[in-house]
């Protein structure tokens, strides 16, 4: 029989938050162990570091272009070839449980089943950020109210689903999604902020004295490292909750024939860079914490290799021997056997919509790309564009884009974003380009229910 597929991702967990990527100060120990029994792979980026575009990529392997939801709180195609789809196909009992987020908008809307992308169990609440008191509908769109913090209840719920499906004569596949890290930072239960002090706490080495969160609200470097600690105790919430779904699958004798995934849709700046949340091309936000562990999958190796959020999918059906027919993401199973797989050369980045926080601090749409050592971006609304060597300059903090030595590479890089646009998207003004896809619409209605003003494309 094929193997079972856990796949856990949560929102907003940038790659170096956890102790098994070296973080010292956040206490992830569950995650820790996990990590020393599978293979942690250094470099998995999201390619749009944005909650909706990213989960459309995650469930489908599609880039956003192609899913159709391209910004936050576009509704996703409902006619888009799933995982789901292709593990129903072959005889997998699916199901998701947890922070959907791909149902448009209002946020607190039920999902028809016939917009669940194909997934058969459902505990579901479409978006809420309220993580201490929040709700799920279930497969009938029955509303259930939780009690407390709901990673803990959507993760109860995953323990009963692998359970429940242990003696069945059919492999199962759960995908299971945690709001946070996410903020608000401290919608978490006491006893996790007990266990950090915020003034022993450390900010990444490019964190900025003064901080842009939007164009009329500046964090002070005070201001990041309290909201660390909010987001270290969601982590260490997070890492227990975890640590529950594997002694499940270890205590019932599935997890040797379960392929567990640990991810997240993209990162969080918290200050990085001189700017909070993300949908920008540094690393904070677009690389993310990515640990498998299953039948063939080298334990305790570290990889690396690159590999976008987008090949997840295809990545992880292929472990499992399945393909997904007609994604745009490649198969990059062989990293997880193979010491000398590379994995991606470059990898295509970009929030081709700047939304909500976006538009508040005043950051443009932008593109970009990213190969095993240069990062460049550029950005459409003036900003200058963005250079870095990550090899030299891990932190990034020293822009390239006008140094002559790097000229030619500079070239090179442009010219592949260009390509990368070309085939995927387009390098026009973000709201021709939603108009030109028939998405503009759309985009203004939810621009209405956030009391936000219409988008008028430029006459071109």
């Amino acid at each position: 029989m094929r193997p079972n597929i856990l796949f856990v991702f949560s929102d907003q967990h940038r790659w170096s938050d956890l102790g098994c990527y070296g973080n010292k100060e956040v206490q992830s120990p569950y995650l820790d162990e996990f990590a020393r029994s599978g293979t942690t792979v250094e470099a998995c980026l999201s390619n749009c570091p944005l909650c909706v575009p990213a989960r459309g990529s995650l469930l489908t392997g599609l880039y956003p272009m192609k899913h159709r939801a391209v910004s936050n709180d576009l509704p996703i195609d409902p006619s888009a070839n799933s995982v789901a789809h292709a593990l129903n196909g072959k005889g997998y009992h699916t199901g998701y449980m947890g922070k959907w987020h791909l149902g448009g908008i209002p946020r607190d809307q039920a999902i028809e089943q016939e917009r669940r992308l194909g997934f058969t169990e459902w505990k579901v609440c479409n978006c809420s950020h309220d993580y201490l008191n929040s709700y799920y509908y279930d497969e009938k769109n029955r509303r259930h109210e939780i009690n407390g913090y709901d990673a803990e209840t959507y993760t109860t719920l995953a323990v009963d689903f692998i359970r429940r499906n242990k003696d069945e004569d059919q492999p199962w596949a759960l995908w299971l999604s945690w709001g946070p890290p996410h903020d608000p930072y401290f919608a978490v239960p006491e006893k996790y902020l007990a266990r950090y002090d915020e003034q022993t706490l450390s900010l990444r080495p490019n964190v900025p004295d003064t901080i842009v969160h939007s164009l009329g609200h500046r964090w002070t470097r005070e201001e990041a490292r309290r909201n660390l600690k909010g987001y270290y105790a969601h982590i260490t919430a997070l890492d227990e909750q975890f640590g529950r779904l594997v002694k499940t699958l270890e205590e019932s004798g599935q997890l040797e024939n379960t392929i567990v995934v640990y991810t997240s849709d993209h990162g969080d700046q918290l200050g990085s860079n001189g700017y909070t949340n993300k949908q920008l091309p540094y690393e904070e936000s677009v690389r993310v914490p990515l640990i498998v562990r299953g039948p063939g999958i080298q334990p305790g190796a570290r990889t690396s290799a690159m590999i976008g959020t987008t090949d997840l999918p295809v990545t992880v059906l292929s472990l499992a021997g399945v393909e997904l027919d007609g994604a745009d993401g490649r198969d990059l199973s062989s990293i997880f056997s193979d010491n000398s797989a590379t994995g991606l050369d470059e990898c295509y980045l970009f929030d081709l919509v700047p939304c909500h926080q976006s538009a508040r601090r005043g950051t443009g749409a932008w593109r970009a790309v990213r190969t095993r050592r240069y990062t460049y971006a550029c950005s459409d609304n003036g900003e200058p564009a963005l250079f870095f060597d990550n090899l030299a300059d891990p932190a990034q903090r020293n822009n390239l884009v006008a140094d002559r030595a790097y000229a030619d590479i500079l070239s090179a890089l442009q010219a592949r974003v260009k390509a990368f646009a070309d085939e995927y998207d387009a390098l026009i003004p973000w709201p021709n380009l939603l108009k030109e896809n028939g998405l503009l619409d759309e985009w203004n209605k939810s621009q209405r229910y956030f009391g936000e003003p219409e988008t008028i494309p430029a006459i071109t």
